[in-house]
Order: structure tokens, then C-alpha cells, then sequence
């Protein structure tokens, strides 16, 4: 008989990588985190009840942070496509942000439609 010789191979995952969450649900983490303003404690309850997964408010924190960098550069090509842009419609409203009083801008044309939250009302902050 031949003797089977058992050997473990570990490859090392780039940090990046390392959440073990794929792309769609990051993308919903994200969504139900900041777009929809959602504490972690209530994403955490949403992707208990409804997926059957558990999962920490610190991973779900580090999804959120992993997809936030992943749309700066789309969010900075949007703003300078309004920036650029002749003809822009531009309005403000109050937003709460932490329970704290800010602003949110918006910077809207035919082809993008730019929003900035801001602690100052001023069009100067805005600029």
C-alpha cells in the first residue's frame, strides 16, 4: 500500500480582501448603512432575520468603510462633472448627520446630480 502524506498549503489574502463578504453583499451593507442611514445594530438585526447571517457590528463597520473608499473616486468625477457643467440647479436642505444639524447640497444638471452633506448652510462651504 501506498502511505498518503497529508500536506496544508496556505495562501496569504491581500488585506483588502480579507472580510469574506463578496461584492453584492457589500453592496447591500452599504446601502442599508448609508444611503438608507441605518445604525450597524439594525443592519446587523436585518442580515440576522432576513439571510440567516450573523455578523459583528465592527464587520459590518469594516464593509461600510471598504465600500465608501470604493466609490470616492466616482463620487469626485460626479462633483467635478457638476462643477463643470454651464448650467446647474442648486438647492439645500437641513440634514441630521449623528443627531448633530448639518446641510446637504445638491448640484443637479442633465447628466449628474451632485449631493454634499456640510456642517455650514453657507454657499461659501459649499464651493
Amino acid at each position: 500500500m501506498r502511505e498518503v502524506l497529508s500536506q496544508t498549503s496556505r495562501a496569504q489574502i491581500p488585506s483588502e480582501h480579507r472580510t469574506g463578504y463578496g461584492p453584492r453583499l457589500s453592496a447591500m451593507i452599504g446601502e442599508i448603512s448609508g444611503i438608507q442611514g441605518n445604525s450597524r445594530e439594525t443592519v446587523q438585526s436585518f442580515c440576522g432575520s432576513v439571510l440567516g447571517l450573523h455578523i459583528s457590528t465592527g464587520a459590518i463597520q469594516k464593509v461600510v468603510d471598504r465600500v465608501s473608499a470604493a466609490i470616492v473616486p466616482h463620487y469626485e468625477r460626479i462633483g467635478e462633472c457638476a462643477r463643470n457643467t454651464r448650467i446647474n440647479h442648486i438647492d439645500e436642505t437641513t440634514w441630521k448627520k449623528e443627531g448633530d444639524l448639518n446641510w446637504i447640497w445638491l448640484m443637479a444638471n442633465t447628466v449628474v446630480a451632485f449631493f454634499m452633506v456640510h456642517a455650514n448652510p453657507s454657499m461659501k462651504a459649499f464651493e
